[in-house]
């Protein structure tokens, strides 16, 4: 069951759809993930929330950026879904 009383983040307010990882970093031996959603682009780490699914960021590579969502079944309980963001190749 997600946590309601915890802070909603900017990119919760967004499907997971409509957001596009765009890149990836690192500094300091933490690895971010670059993600666009509407006109903004926002640096995501592991433990940041997405997608309107409770989505949490489990991991960040240089291709992919990790989720595990939580979704609420017809019977109100509550599963738990993995699921990525692939990096967007640059339009040529």
């Amino acid at each position: 069951q997600p946590d309601l009383d915890r802070p909603r983040e900017p990119l919760e307010s967004f499907p997971l759809e409509s957001i596009q990882m765009v890149g990836s970093l690192t500094q300091g031996g933490e690895s971010f993930g670059l993600v666009k959603a509407g006109p903004n682009l926002y640096r995501v780490r592991k433990g940041n929330y997405m997608g309107q699914n409770f989505g949490e960021i489990t991991g960040i590579d240089e291709v992919q950026i990790s989720l595990k969502e939580l979704i609420q079944e017809g019977s109100g309980e509550w599963i738990e879904r993995s699921s990525s963001l692939q990096l967007q190749e640059a339009k040529k």
